[in-house]
């Protein structure tokens, strides 16, 4: 008899884990929403304020202290720790179904999952920084600040990046020679 693909307990948590992600990803880009006076380099302020150069970049998208845009960013950036925390686990999860699969994947496997749960991290470390620039006034913001959040930023979207690659990589198949 063939086997039912719902039966297989780690499929369906990768399944409900991409459901979770999808979900928080739906809530990070709902309401509140950002006033018209943000003006981010990048079309999304969130986006925008990971890649800040400098003060003017962080005036530009959240305005001094105190101001409306730095509350949507507060209340955005406690969304992101749940869908930071969603998509570290699918990453985790589809790394552990590639590990069972065997030979060169199992090192795929493993290399996917330490870059995932890496880019969570990174991502964890860029939301306390740029929580701890929604306090601070714009005169008081310092390069380091900044750069609290861009480092982190940067090396988030390079792991994730390879995270997926790597995942995807585990998808080609390599005919054996006999």
């Amino acid at each position: 008899m063939p086997r039912v693909f719902w039966v297989n307990r780690q499929n369906r948590l990768v399944i409900l884990l991409a459901m979770l992600t999808v979900a928080a990803f739906i809530l990070l880009m709902g309401q509140p929403s950002f006033t018209n006076a943000s003006k981010p380099r990048f079309g999304d302020p969130m986006l925008g304020l990971q890649f800040a150069r400098d003060v003017q970049d962080v005036d530009w998208i959240l305005g001094d202290a105190p101001s409306p845009d730095r509350e949507v960013m507060r209340v955005k950036q406690y969304v992101d720790f749940a869908f930071i925390a969603c998509y570290t686990g699918l990453f985790l999860a589809l790394a552990a179904l590639v590990v069972r699969k065997g030979g060169r994947r199992r090192i795929t496997g493993i290399a996917a999952g330490v870059c995932g749960a890496a880019a969570g991290a990174c991502d964890v470390l860029e939301n306390r920084a740029i929580l701890n620039i929604l306090d601070v006034p714009l005169r008081a913001t310092t390069p380091a600040m900044i750069q609290a959040i861009r480092g982190p930023s940067t090396a988030k979207w390079i792991l994730a990046g390879v995270t997926v690659v790597l995942l995807a990589s585990s998808l080609i198949r390599i005919p054996k020679t006999s």
